[in-house]
């Protein structure tokens, strides 16, 4: 396997990642994740958390329209339209 470095891709719904592959590793990490983490600190989002997008367009990335959401709740917030916590 040839190192193909990294390669920006999105999905069908329009949400942005980037893609690492080097040997046999292969990483994916989505821009909205790395975006709240440049802004807040990798302590501020704990790995199981979700990134929420506070207005709904997935590739809005900007600092001031993403927070981060316990995935519970941000399953609830989305399929039963339960108000998130304010931060």
């Amino acid at each position: 396997m040839t190192d193909a470095g990294l390669t920006l891709h999105h999905t069908g719904e329009g949400y942005e990642y980037v893609r690492c592959r080097a040997g046999d590793d292969d990483a994916t990490v989505y821009i909205h994740r790395l975006t709240f983490v440049a802004e807040h600190g990798l302590d501020a989002l704990p790995s199981d958390w979700h990134v929420h997008h506070e207005i709904p367009i997935p590739w809005l990335n900007t600092p001031d329209n993403l927070t981060a959401v316990e995935p519970v709740r941000h399953g609830r917030h989305h399929l039963q339209n339960e108000p998130l916590p304010s931060v």
